[in-house]
């Protein structure tokens, strides 16, 4: 069974500190809230598969987070110790108000300094708005034993409530006329990923997209490493056209 490191901005007085103090501390020259609202329906429910390898399994995210506060994942990253990706961050996001987003972390790093991050994520900057994370593989080492690379699929949510496809933006300076547009399934690696990438753990069922993580780790003493992942995934409907309010 996961150990649940889930945060419920309703539940949970972490959560809801970190809420309050990402609502204080955001610009004051805001993205609009979206004018039609979403809701996520259902109870989470695991996905097909996990991509890596089990260990002991500890759940980060918000899985069956309430309205208004509906939290879905468009990112995930790691860090290392020692060569052991002992780090995680998933990055979270209010599916009807792009301001507010909420980065969880599960640190088994025995709390010292860590490597540079790698980080596969549906950036404001490179993706189309509502754009979530469906699916996540893994890149292990040559043992086995060790996550070295994160690649993630997704869709972005429609107007109508509908997970459609992504719509990538243009990235960095362009090169003889030519511009790099953003990938649809973003990755990042280790030099030692070797392109030793893994199945696909994926939403099951028809628009799906990822509230939670379920990570798993090596047993043993600090630091230990991540050795595979699986999601947590809920549906996606509309709410009803114009519900939502529109700020200045």
């Amino acid at each position: 069974m996961a150990h649940r490191d889930n945060l419920n901005p309703h539940h949970a007085v972490y959560g809801s500190l970190a809420f309050l103090m990402l609502v204080l501390g955001a610009p004051q020259s805001h993205a609009e809230r979206y004018v039609n609202d979403v809701r996520l329906t259902g109870t989470a429910v695991p996905s097909e598969h996990m991509s890596g390898f089990k260990g002991t399994a500890f759940e980060l995210g918000i899985p069956d987070s309430a309205a208004p506060d509906e939290y879905a994942i468009f990112g995930i990253a790691s860090e290392e110790r020692k060569d052991h990706p002992c780090y995680v961050t998933v990055k979270t996001e209010n599916v009807n108000d792009p301001n507010l987003k909420l980065d969880l972390k599960k640190e088994l790093c025995d709390g010292k300094e860590r490597s540079k991050e790698i980080v596969a994520a549906y950036t404001d900057s490179s993706y189309g708005k509502r754009s979530f994370v469906t699916g996540v593989r893994v890149c292990m080492n040559n043992d086995n034993t060790r996550v070295k690379g994160i690649q993630i699929r997704g869709g972005a949510i429609n107007e109508e409530g509908r997970l459609s496809n992504l719509e990538p933006n243009n990235e960095g300076q362009s090169v003889a006329g030519i511009r790099r547009v953003a990938p649809e399934e973003p990755r990042d690696e280790r030099p030692n990923c070797n392109n030793n990438w893994r199945r696909w753990a994926l939403c099951p069922g028809d628009n799906h997209i990822a509230t939670a993580v379920e990570l798993h780790f090596e047993a043993g003493k600090e630091p230990r490493s991540l050795t595979g992942i699986a999601l947590k995934c809920r549906q996606v409907s509309a709410a009803g056209s114009g519900t939502g309010a529109v700020r200045p």
